[in-house]
C-alpha cells in the first residue's frame, strides 16, 4: 500500500495533477481555520472546483494568476469560471514541491 492511500491529504497538491494541465470550472473560495504541527490555527482561503472534493488552499501567487485568468478580483465572481491548473516543480526550502499554478482556459482570454 502506497502511504498517500494510507493518510491521504485532505486538500489538492500539484501532485494530484500527474504531470499534465487539468481544464475545471471553479465552485466558491471559503475560509477555513488550519493548523499546521506547533503553530496557532490560522485563517486560509481554500477553492473548490466543481467535481472534486479535495480543496485547493490559495496562495497569493495562485489567487492572482486566477484572478488574471477569470478578469476578476473579486472570489465570489468565480464560480462558475474555466481555468487550467497546471503543476509547477519548484524547491520550497531546500524541498522538491509541486505547486499548483493557474491561467486562462484553453487560451482563452479574460473576460
Amino acid at each position: 500500500m502506497k502511504v498517500d492511500e494510507m493518510f491521504p491529504r485532505r486538500f489538492a497538491t500539484g501532485a494530484d495533477l500527474n504531470g499534465r494541465p487539468v481544464v475545471v470550472v471553479l465552485d466558491k473560495v471559503q475560509s477555513e481555520q488550519m493548523r499546521t504541527t506547533g503553530t496557532a490555527p490560522e485563517l486560509k482561503h481554500v477553492l473548490y472546483v466543481q467535481g472534486t472534493k479535495k480543496g485547493i488552499v490559495l496562495s497569493r501567487t495562485l489567487a492572482q494568476q486566477i484572478a488574471a485568468a477569470t478578469g476578476e478580483q473579486d472570489t465570489d465572481k468565480w464560480t462558475g469560471k474555466r481555468v487550467t491548473l497546471y503543476p509547477e516543480p519548484m524547491m520550497v526550502a531546500g524541498v522538491p514541491r509541486i505547486a499548483i499554478r493557474a491561467r486562462a482556459a484553453n487560451g482563452e482570454a479574460a473576460k
